[in-house]
C-alpha cells in the first residue's frame, strides 16, 4: 500500500469535503498542509495515464484520481494552490470531483491513506486565524455568513469577514496604546522633559474612547436581530385563529387547524422574510387556565416564547366581543411584563365588527399598533407586515452603515472597554496618580486583544471553531 508520513497534529496535512455531502453535480475536496502538493502528485493522473510532479498554482488542470493500483476513480479538476497565499495560508489542493456519496467518499479515502487526515469542524478557518490571516472577528464572521437566514443578515456577516468591524476595533485599540504609552512615560521618567499630556487633554481622550465604545455597543441589538432574526410570536385564547394566522402569513398549510379548543399544543416556528430581515415566526398554545396536562405544558411553553419574542401579535377574534378568555390572556401578559412590542391584530375582518369600544380600550393598554385582517380570505396581511415592517424600522432607529456587533462576546468586551475608560475618567477627576489610570487602560486594552484573538484563552478559540462546518 502506498503511504506518506505526515507530522504533529498542528502540522498535518488536512482533508475534507467543502460542499454538501450527498447527491449533486459537483463535489469539492480539499487539503491543506505541507503534504498537500505531494499528495496530489501521488492521486493523480493526466487523460494519457502519466503522472506530474509539479503544478502550476492557481491552474486547475484536468485529469483523474486513481486508486493504490493506477485505477480510475473519477475524472477531476485539480488545483494546487501555493503558501502563503491562501485561505489558510499554508499549501492548499482543491480537487472538483462528481457530487454523490460514494465519489466523494472514496477519493477522500485515498487521500487520508496517502497521509491525510480528516479535518475537524472549523479546522480550515482556525489555521486561517492562528496563521494570521483573519482575526477572530472575522472567523466569526464567517461562521455568521454560512449561517444567515436573510439579506441584511449576510450582508452584515459580510461586512465583518471583510473587516469593517476589525477596522473600527484596530482604530480604537490605537487611540488607547498611544494614551496608555504617554501615561506610562510620564509614570516611568516624572523628570524628564517629555512633552506629555496633561489631565484635561487625558480626561477628554478616556471621555472619546468611552464614546467610541459605547457605540459600538449600542449596535448590539439590531446586529443580534439581524444575525438571528426577528422573534415574533402569535399568542391569543384557545381557538381565535391563531394556526390559521400562520399558514396565511407563510402561504402555506404548515399547522394543523380545527374547531377543537386547546388543539396546538406545542410551539411551532417557521422563518419568512419581511424587507430583507428574516422572522422567526412561533405559533403558540392558547394561554388559559387548564387541568389537561399535555395543554398546560404547552401554556407554559407558550409564555416562554412570548418571554423571549421581540415582537407579540396578540389575536383577537372581532366578530363577538372579548371573552373572559381574551381578558384573561391581556392580564396574563401584564403580570408578565413582557417586554416584546405588542400588535393587535383583529381577526375576521370579513365579518360585522362586534368588538366594543372598552374592548379595544384594554387591548389599547398592551398596544399601539392594531391592524384588521381576515386569515381565512387573506384580506390585511399585506397591512399586517406593513406594520411589522415599521416595528422593525424602529428597532433599527439610528444604525447608520457602520460596523455592527452581532454576537454577545464583542459586546461584553467592547463594555468593558468602555467601563475601564469611564473609570479611568473618574480616578482622574478624583486626583489619584495616574497608575491607576494606566492600569484601566491595560485592562481595556486586553478586552480588545481578546476581542481580536490577540490575546485569547485556547478554550474560547476552540469553542468559536466547533460552531463550524466540516470542511470550511
Amino acid at each position: 500500500m502506498e503511504t506518506m508520513s505526515y507530522g504533529t497534529e498542528e502540522h498535518d496535512t488536512i482533508v475534507a469535503l467543502s460542499t454538501a455531502a450527498g447527491e449533486g453535480g459537483i463535489g469539492l475536496v480539499r487539503l491543506s498542509g505541507d503534504r498537500a502538493g505531494a499528495i496530489l502528485c501521488a492521486l493523480y493522473r493526466t487523460p494519457s495515464g502519466l503522472k506530474r510532479e509539479r503544478f502550476t498554482p492557481r491552474l486547475m488542470t484536468y485529469g483523474f484520481a486513481v486508486d493504490e493500483g493506477g485505477a480510475k476513480i473519477d475524472e477531476i479538476m485539480a488545483t494546487w494552490l501555493a503558501a502563503p497565499a491562501t485561505y489558510t495560508r499554508e499549501e492548499m489542493v482543491e480537487i472538483g470531483c462528481h457530487g454523490g456519496v460514494t465519489v466523494t467518499r472514496a477519493i477522500l479515502e485515498r487521500v487520508m491513506r496517502l497521509g491525510a487526515r480528516m479535518a475537524r469542524p472549523g479546522e480550515f478557518s482556525k489555521r486561517a486565524f492562528l496563521n494570521g490571516r483573519i482575526d477572530l472577528v472575522q472567523a466569526e464572521g464567517i461562521i455568521d455568513l454560512i449561517r444567515s437566514r436573510s439579506e441584511k443578515g449576510w450582508k452584515t456577516a459580510f461586512s465583518q469577514l471583510d473587516g469593517r468591524l476589525s477596522e473600527a476595533i484596530g482604530t480604537l485599540e490605537e487611540k488607547l496604546v498611544g494614551l496608555l504609552a504617554e501615561l506610562e512615560a510620564s509614570i516611568d521618567f516624572p523628570d524628564e522633559e517629555l512633552e506629555i499630556a496633561d489631565d484635561r487633554r487625558i480626561g477628554g481622550e478616556l471621555a472619546a474612547l468611552a464614546a467610541a465604545a459605547e457605540r459600538l455597543v449600542a449596535t448590539y441589538g439590531q446586529g443580534r436581530l439581524y444575525r438571528e432574526g426577528i422573534g415574533v410570536a402569535i399568542v391569543g385564547r384557545p381557538n381565535v385563529g391563531k394556526s390559521s394566522l400562520m399558514n396565511a402569513l407563510l402561504e402555506a398549510d404548515r399547522v394543523i387547524v380545527t374547531d377543537t379548543p386547546g388543539a396546538t399544543r406545542d410551539t411551532v416556528e417557521e422563518t419568512l422574510h419581511i424587507e430583507g430581515v428574516a422572522v422567526r415566526i412561533v405559533d403558540t398554545a392558547g394561554l388559559r387556565e387548564t387541568d389537561d396536562t399535555a395543554e398546560r405544558f404547552g401554556v407554559e411553553r407558550s409564555l416562554k416564547a412570548a418571554r423571549q419574542a421581540d415582537i407579540l401579535l396578540l389575536l383577537v377574534d372581532r366578530s363577538s366581543p372579548l371573552t373572559d378568555e381574551d381578558r384573561a390572556v391581556v392580564q396574563t401578559l401584564e403580570k408578565e411584563a413582557i417586554s416584546a412590542d405588542v400588535l393587535v391584530v383583529e381577526n375576521k375582518a370579513d365579518l360585522p365588527d362586534r368588538l366594543t369600544g372598552a374592548d379595544r380600550a384594554l387591548l389599547s393598554t398592551l398596544a399601539g399598533t392594531t391592524v384588521a385582517l381576515s386569515a381565512k380570505s387573506g384580506e390585511g396581511l399585506d397591512r399586517l407586515r406593513s406594520a411589522l415592517g415599521a416595528l422593525m424600522a424602529q428597532k433599527g432607529e439610528g444604525l447608520g452603515e457602520g460596523p455592527v456587533l452581532t454576537r454577545e462576546r464583542h459586546c461584553a468586551l467592547l463594555r468593558r472597554v468602555a467601563e475601564s475608560a469611564r473609570r479611568g475618567g473618574e480616578t482622574l477627576t478624583s486626583g489619584l496618580s495616574r497608575e491607576f489610570i494606566a492600569a484601566e487602560l491595560g485592562d481595556a486594552k486586553e478586552a480588545l486583544e481578546e476581542l481580536t484573538g490577540k490575546v485569547v484563552d485556547d478554550q474560547v478559540v476552540n469553542r468559536i471553531f466547533e460552531e463550524f462546518c466540516i470542511g470550511k
